[in-house]
């Protein structure tokens, strides 16, 4: 075994890799050897064990915390590698997990998220490195049994799919669809947020069946799929990608959680009136108030760190004095209070829905310390932290104004 090579593969990965030879003897290539669930679990490196001894290709194991485990054979014995997590795992799920196969939770680091292809791909460069046979991706997942649908089977689907359209609907219900969309995008580049809602729901009673399983599955999909049309309209139409994705990404995940048409659609609509909203604000800002929106952007991506009139002002090729008298006159309010306003609507939502600490919060969104933080909370909110946390936290709180 290449020790050397597996150390690159290691630092490259930031995956724990555990390397067990034929007499059981283990050889980590990681930091923090005490810490790392494959050295800790017996239980684990048994299953892995067996897995990877009984199959030609690579070894993939999803647990049921959707976290994954590979096993690959190596020179007189087998590596080992994870945990891989498939989505994010809440510190209670994380503690689940690890308890099922007798691990010590404490101390161990919140997991990164991979996406599939990136779990797969890394198993297979892992293999490669190993200097085992090359595999196609798509082999590790069905031969692993992470999904079995073939190619072929696909094919034979989707051609079972195309002949039920041709017999159900003709071309024209599908140009006019079309035409449909396209008018609804162009409502949204546009700013006409009622126009953009009733084309919505004109195309609601003509769309495609975008699930066989039930119509709740298909009004979820139309709402999910019509709010990310929708924010790519927004942002052809100059909403800053960043905005347009966390404000779709948000109304989807209602629809996703949303249990009747009746509430996705609802959530749609609201998606589809915030993004054509934002869009019309844009287009109403005047040449210099690109300026100020330019600004305005900095300091929404910046608010966590320590932000200085130069270094905006060098942003936007602009004198910091021009910026300064330019944000008092179109805004009405000077730089630091409108820094100071999103800071504390940040801090709100953190107050609202973490468990950090006031000093915790307070670093977090970028004042110095817990008093400065607390008076400027006052002065914006007319309330404590504390009072807002206990007023707001237990109940479902909704604001029909837009963050700063």
């Amino acid at each position: 075994m290449q020790e050397s090579h597996i150390r690159v593969l290691c630092s490259v990965l930031k995956v724990d890799l555990v390397y067990e030879e034929a007499d059981g003897a283990l050889v980590p290539f990681f930091d923090t050897v005490a810490e790392s669930p494959l050295m800790q679990s017996q239980r684990l490196r048994d299953l892995m064990r067996k897995g990877t001894a009984g199959q030609a290709v690579p070894f993939l194991r999803r647990t049921s915390y959707d976290c994954y485990f590979a096993g690959l054979r190596a020179e007189g014995g087998a590596l080992y590698m994870g945990p891989m997590a498939h989505s994010r795992l809440s510190t209670v799920r994380r503690r689940q997990m690890y308890s099922a196969y007798g691990i010590k939770s404490e101390g161990l680091p919140v997991l990164p998220v991979f996406t599939l292809p990136e779990i797969r791909n890394m198993v297979l460069l892992a293999n490669v490195v190993l200097g085992n046979a090359n595999l196609e991706g798509e082999e590790l997942l069905q031969f692993n049994r992470i999904f079995n649908d073939s190619k072929e089977k696909d094919l034979e689907e989707q051609t079972r799919f195309l002949l039920k359209e041709e017999e159900e609907n003709d071309d024209s219900s599908y140009r006019h669809s079309y035409h449909e969309e396209q008018l609804l995008m162009q409502a949204i580049r546009e700013g006409r947020t009622q126009d953009a809602i009733r084309l919505a729901e004109s195309m609601d009673r003509d769309s495609g069946r975008l699930s066989e399983r039930d119509d709740a599955a298909h009004h979820r999909n139309l709402a999910i799929v019509g709010i990310a049309v929708c924010a790519r309209a927004a942002i052809e139409g100059g909403l800053s990608p960043e905005a347009a994705y966390r404000l779709s990404g948000y109304y989807i995940r209602k629809c996703d959680a949303a249990q009747g048409p009746a509430h996705m659609l609802l959530y749609r609509n609201r998606a589809i009136e915030e993004l054509s909203a934002r869009v019309a604000e844009k287009l109403n800002h005047t040449r210099g108030s690109n300026y100020l929106e330019r600004a305005k952007d900095y300091v929404r991506k910046h608010y966590r760190e320590k932000i200085y009139l130069d270094e905006i002002a060098a942003a936007l090729d602009i004198s910091p004095s021009y910026l300064s008298k330019l944000f008092k006159k179109e805004s009405g309010q000077r730089l630091q209070d409108f820094i100071n306003e999103v800071r504390v609507y940040r801090a709100g939502n953190l107050l609202m829905y973490s468990e950090l600490s006031l000093p915790e919060i307070a670093v977090y969104v970028g004042f110095p310390n817990q008093s400065y933080f607390g008076k400027i909370f006052r002065q914006i909110k007319n309330m404590t932290p504390k009072t807002y946390r206990d007023r707001y936290r237990s109940a479902e709180f909704w604001t029909n104004n837009n963050p700063p």
